[in-house]
Parts: C-alpha cells; structure tokens; sequence
C-alpha cells in the first residue's frame, strides 16, 4: 500500500475578517498546484481515494488534483485531517479503504508528523511547503515505523 501526504496550496493570508477553515488558495498557490500536479503524472499513476481535510484550501486543492488525475472517485471530506490531526487517523482511513494508492491532503505541521510516525516513530526534521508531496511505502497494511519513505517532493 502506498500512502501519499499532500500539503495544500499556497492560501490568503490569515485575517481578522475570514476564519481559518473558509481560507482559500491564491492564484499563485493554484497555479502550483497545476505545474505540480502536472509534474506528479510522471510518478504517480492514479489514487484510488482522495481524503481531504474540510478546510477551503485543502479541498480546493484536493478538487484541483483529482481533476487532472483524473480521479474517479469522490473526495472524502472528514474532519480528522483538520489541522491538528493525529496519524492513528490516516493509518485507520488507510487500514479501511480498499486501495493501493491513497492521498491524504492535509496541513503542516502535521503532513511532517505523519510522515515521522508513519516511517521511523521518532521526530524527522523535514521541509513540507505547500503542494509537497510525501509517497510512504507500506508491505501490506501500514503501522507506525513500518513505512518506506520513497520519495518528498517539493513544488514545482
């Protein structure tokens, strides 16, 4: 089983005016995504389930990818990948999901931590920017320090 950790894109800045969860992507942070995503192709064949976190930016995001993936699915919106989300929730969403290619689109700090937990159990220093892309290899169903970290991509 391959899991992949997504970070959204580049979004508005935080204000006053807007809350956290209906902040949405920049133009810049949409077109990276495109030039990414793009780039992702040549890697990555398809996902078989597309999990997101409800916030604005992480579902535009994951809507962005799922339509030039040609993802056939729909998207799987929970609140367990809302910022502050814990790696027992990717590792049970995983663990029920019927697939082999699963993407979880998220927030840092928490794509690092997952990565973290899910390859070594112990604290990695990593660089997660925005549409970074994370595969984690697993023989068979993933537990915590089992996985095979195969590549972290930065965006394009």
């Amino acid at each position: 089983m391959n899991i992949f950790l997504i970070r959204h894109g580049k979004a508005e800045p935080a204000s006053l005016t807007k809350k956290d969860i209906d902040r949405e992507l920049t133009e810049e942070g949409i077109n990276i995504i495109k030039r990414s995503v793009g780039f992702w192709k040549n890697r990555i064949i398809s996902f078989d389930f597309i999990i997101t976190s409800p916030f604005k930016r992480a579902v535009q995001t994951a809507e962005i990818i799922a339509e030039l993936m040609n993802y056939k699915n729909e998207l799987i919106k929970d609140s367990t990948l809302s910022p502050g989300s814990s790696t027992r929730s990717v590792i049970q969403f995983a663990k029920v999901l019927e697939g082999d290619n699963i993407a979880f689109v998220g927030h840092q700090p928490d794509m690092s931590y997952h990565i973290s937990t899910l390859v070594c159990n112990s604290q990695l220093n990593l660089k997660f920017s925005p549409v970074s892309i994370a595969k984690v290899l697993f023989d068979g169903k993933p537990k915590p320090g089992k996985g095979i970290l195969e590549f972290l991509l930065p965006p394009l």
